[in-house]
């Protein structure tokens, strides 16, 4: 299985590295999980949360501790378990994207039968996942699942300042101060505020600036 490349909207590539994730309160415990590795409560195990929340940023840093390889459970298929689970495995549900029941059921009996490791992200919990298959249900139920919880003031300040990084943006400390008097806390604000950032930026060779920000706020705010 090959790992994914998860780069932003802009085409930029983001730094997945360890170092570079924003640790709070709200995610703490997820960082944790995957420090923790191999010392696991189950063989496979959940992180969920939020669009934008870093679940993929975790991903990567546990495909890195772990050797593993990453696969988007759409695309999990038979012949990708045909000779067992040869390395860890991260299975990223996007949304409420459709699977293949069967293969996943496999798989997750594989990881029991061979003392494997899956780590599973999703926006919600896989008890919460409505299945048709009664067995991969008992399955799902049975997984543990650490919770990513909102970002409170000083990580949404992290996630953009990471964020205007992998995108390039240079912007001074008074942007900053004004988006965070003003925007929402919410992961899905961070990032929609970061990408409208570098549409601004890149598209009429702006720089990040106060008068900037009051613009994309105001764009955000009539674009709901």
């Amino acid at each position: 299985m090959k790992h994914p490349q998860f780069t932003l909207d802009l085409d930029r590539p983001a730094d997945f590295s360890p170092s570079a994730f924003a640790r709070a309160p709200g995610n703490e415990a997820a960082a944790r999980l995957v420090d923790q590795w191999p010392d696991w409560p189950a063989p496979a195990v959940c992180i969920a949360g939020p669009a934008a929340s870093g679940k993929s940023h975790l991903g990567m840093m546990w495909c890195e501790r772990a050797q593993g390889a990453a696969i988007a459970l759409s695309a999990l298929q038979a012949s990708d378990i045909e000779g067992g689970l040869d390395r860890p495995l991260w299975i990223d549900r996007h949304d409420e994207e459709a699977f293949d029941e069967d293969v996943l059921f496999h798989t997750l009996n594989l990881a029991r039968e061979e003392q494997g490791s899956i780590l599973i992200t999703a926006r919600a919990a896989p008890a919460k996942w409505k299945v048709a298959l009664p067995d991969l249900a008992s399955r799902l139920k049975a997984i543990p699942v650490v919770e990513i919880g909102g970002p409170d003031d000083g990580l949404v300040e992290a996630i953009l300042i990471k964020r205007f990084t992998d995108l390039g943006i240079d912007a001074e400390p008074a942007v900053m101060r004004y988006l965070l008097a003003r925007m929402e806390r919410s992961y899905g604000a961070i990032d929609a505020v970061t990408q409208a950032f570098g549409r601004q930026t890149l598209a009429a060779q702006r720089r990040a600036s106060v008068p900037l920000a009051a613009q994309v706020l105001e764009d955000l705010e009539n674009s709901h």
